[in-house]
């Protein structure tokens, strides 16, 4: 075990990786009431490289990964039941791409739902996206892949159907991308190719870690929403 926290230091840095008591115990557990389960290393990736390279490393040494978003889950899915790696996003929170003409934004897996909010309200006032009934430390990642939904969202329903494209690494290492962003540098839709986002979402990361993804965003209109008590 020794060797494998040498080599998470090669790739993320000695800053990003731990395997100390202390935070051992904050990764062990979610909000929720499910037993802890300690891992064996904390790490907080920068780049679908990092992730990459800690994917090919788990894989050569049998060692089990848990992808971790916001850490609001209340079901234990974020527990590492059988210890390895709880791999932390939250450092790969780039907004990368608001396209106003194509009504999209690509983000990386650890940008939260309010860091999206902050940013289109500052440079992009036309435009917004469906907000989740979750804390503005929620990822967006996280949200779609559990089918998040919430009072203030779009009309559409859940937030999976928000989805325009994905970027996966395989357990393999593979790295993958579903969508319009599969065959051309636009993330507009998951069609017209064959939609494989189900191959990822509702599967709590067990098939693949999402480093980026896009989804729609909507007009911003005066009237933001209604609520009926």
């Amino acid at each position: 075990m020794e060797g494998i926290y040498a080599q998470l230091t090669d790739i993320v840095g000695a800053g990003y990786v731990s395997n100390q008591p202390e935070e051992r115990f904050i990764y062990s557990r979610d909000m929720g009431t499910m037993e802890p389960c300690d891992p064996d290393f904390v790490v907080m990736p920068d780049t679908t490289e990092e992730v990459q390279k800690i994917v090919l490393l788990a894989n050569q040494e049998g060692v089990p990964i848990v992808p971790m978003g916001g850490g609001l889950v209340l079901s234990g899915l974020t527990r590492p039941l059988r210890g390895g790696i709880v791999m932390d996003m939250k450092r790969m929170n780039r907004i990368l791409e608001v396209n106003e003409t194509g009504r999209y934004a690509v983000v990386e897996a650890g940008t939260s739902q309010g860091m999206l909010q902050a940013y289109l309200k500052k440079n992009h006032p036309r435009l917004k996206h469906s907000i989740p009934d979750a804390p503005p430390i929620a990822t967006l990642a996280g949200n779609v892949l559990i089918h998040g939904s919430g009072h203030l969202s779009h009309a559409a329903g859940f937030h999976s159907d928000m989805l325009n494209g994905l970027e996966v690494v395989l357990p393999t290492g593979e790295v993958v991308r579903v969508g319009s962003c599969a065959t051309s540098p636009y993330w507009f839709s998951r069609a017209p190719l064959p939609d494989l986002a189900g191959l990822f979402v509702g599967w709590a990361g067990t098939t693949g870690v999402v480093t980026r993804l896009a989804i729609k965003l909507f007009p911003n209109r005066p009237l933001m929403m209604s609520l009926c008590f």
